[in-house]
């Protein structure tokens, strides 16, 4: 259960984060080769995992809080704080824009655990 909500706060915090953040494109051209192409893999039965959206997310934390303790709550509003920094500063943004993502996902987690 816990792997559950740690997975569902990073989302929740990436997302916070994907609000802050500027968008760099580097576009960088491919050597060229004249080697063919490899053939494409042949398709599997397999789909691949969907990604959880953040209204995914949310509601996954709301359903988990009930069954919470306070010190759990707590420890999940610090874990979510503490990632969204690590996260904007290893995207290279400023100390207010840092400050700014911490707040932003203290607040959301905040709110989904009905904490004050």
């Amino acid at each position: 259960m816990k792997n559950k909500f740690v997975i569902a706060l990073a989302a929740v915090s990436l997302f916070a984060l994907a609000g802050c953040g500027e968008s760099e494109q580097k576009t960088e051209t491919p050597p060229a080769t004249t080697e063919a192409p490899a053939p494409a893999p042949a398709p599997t039965a397999v789909e691949p995992a969907k990604p959880m959206t953040a209204q995914d997310a949310m509601k996954t934390i709301k359903e988990q809080a009930a069954t919470m303790t306070a010190e759990q709550k707590q420890a999940a509003v610090e874990t979510a704080r503490k990632a969204a920094e690590e996260a904007a500063k290893a995207a290279g943004q400023t100390a207010d824009q840092v400050k700014a993502a911490a707040d932003a996902a203290e607040k959301a987690i905040k709110d989904a655990l009905g904490v004050q």
